[in-house]
Order: structure tokens, then sequence, then C-alpha cells
């Protein structure tokens, strides 16, 4: 395409307060082939220059006549890789949301996958220790630990401790300390901390 055609296009988009991508929208095509167009990389065919027309409220003949541009909007056109700021600034967010995106389920797979493979070894520990010692009712608080250690992975991958689950975590201290030592009793108490663990965590959080 001429370098003088790709310039108007650029301007027109611009004076219309419209971006790349939205401009794609309207007529159906890639951002990246509107992008081609603007660098004279590549030429809209005709159904699309009336597209173009149409859109920026122009005539076919305003688009494709060749009549010289400003010297500032020639360098502002040879200088600049991506010619819509707008554009870069989407493309970053873009780039961002899929990073945080994939990060989130590489973390998703990684307690998943931790997850699981301690319930397969709480069942094979469960089947032992029943087996071997017949001592099934206590042993059922294996089954607890991969609840309490998935979610402890995810507190710390995410810096949040309201996804530890704490409540869990104090059924299975109260039947191990209780099973042992035979002090049911007085270790209800244990479960008094529970609300208080939340309220200070989210104490912690609004002071942040």
């Amino acid at each position: 395409m001429n370098v003088k055609i790709a310039n108007k296009l650029y301007e027109l988009r611009k004076q219309s307060g419209i971006s790349q991508e939205e401009l794609a929208d309207k007529i159906g095509v890639s951002r990246q082939a509107v992008s081609k167009w603007e660098r004279a990389e590549a030429s809209p065919d005709t159904d699309n220059l009336i597209l173009l027309a149409k859109i920026y409220n122009v005539s076919l003949d305003d688009i494709i006549s060749e009549e010289d541009i400003t010297e500032a909007q020639k360098e502002e056109k040879v200088e600049a890789v991506d010619l819509d700021d707008d554009d870069d600034d989407d493309d970053k967010m873009q780039k961002d949301d899929c990073c945080t995106r994939e990060v989130h389920r590489k973390s998703v797979i990684v307690v998943s996958s931790v997850t699981g493979a301690l319930y397969l070894l709480a069942t094979v520990a469960f089947l032992l220790i029943g087996f071997l010692t017949h001592v099934w009712h206590p042993t059922w608080v294996l089954f607890l630990a991969p609840i309490v250690i998935g979610s402890l992975i995810s507190a710390i991958q995410h810096k949040n401790a309201n996804r530890f689950n704490y409540p869990v975590f104090m059924v299975v201290l109260f039947m191990i300390f209780g099973t042992l030592f035979n002090i049911w009793h007085p270790l209800w108490v244990l479960f008094v901390t529970i609300p208080a663990y939340y309220a200070i965590i989210n104490c912690f959080k609004v002071k942040k």
C-alpha cells in the first residue's frame, strides 16, 4: 500500500477516536490486519475500503487520494512501532491478564496434584494401620490431612491466610490430642480460636 494512504488511514482512525481493535471488530478483520494497513504492509480490499469510508464518514476518494500530510505526521508514522498508544496499553493489559491466568492455572494444578497424592497416601496408611493394628476409628483423621496441607500450600502461594482451612486443622488437632491423651473436655477450647483466627488475619488485611 502507498505510505500516504496508510498514514491517512491512521489519521482518520485517530480522529474518530477508536482503537485498532474496535475498528477491526466493526469491519470483521483481525487487529493485526488493521495494523498492517496503517504501516503500509498490506492493503484493504475494495469492500473494506468502502466500510472504512462509512465508519470515518468520508468519501472513498478522500481515503485513496494521495494528498500530502504534514511532516510531523510523517515522522510520527515512521518512528512509531505501534501507532496507537491505547492499543499498546490494551496489549499490555491482555498480556498481564494472560500471565495471571497462567499463574493461577499452574497454582491450581500444583495444589490439586499434591492433594491427590496426599489422599492416596492417606488411604494407604489408613488401610495398613487398620489391618495391622485393627485401630480403625481414630485413623480416619488421616483423610483430613490432605485438606489441611492443600489449603496451606494454596495460602502460601497466594499469600492469603484466608485460604488456609483453619477449622479443619482444629478438628485434626482435637481428634489427635483427644485420642492420644484422652483430654476431650478441655480441648473444645481449640474451636474458640477459629473466629479469633479470622478476626486477626482480617484485621491485618484492613491495616495493609
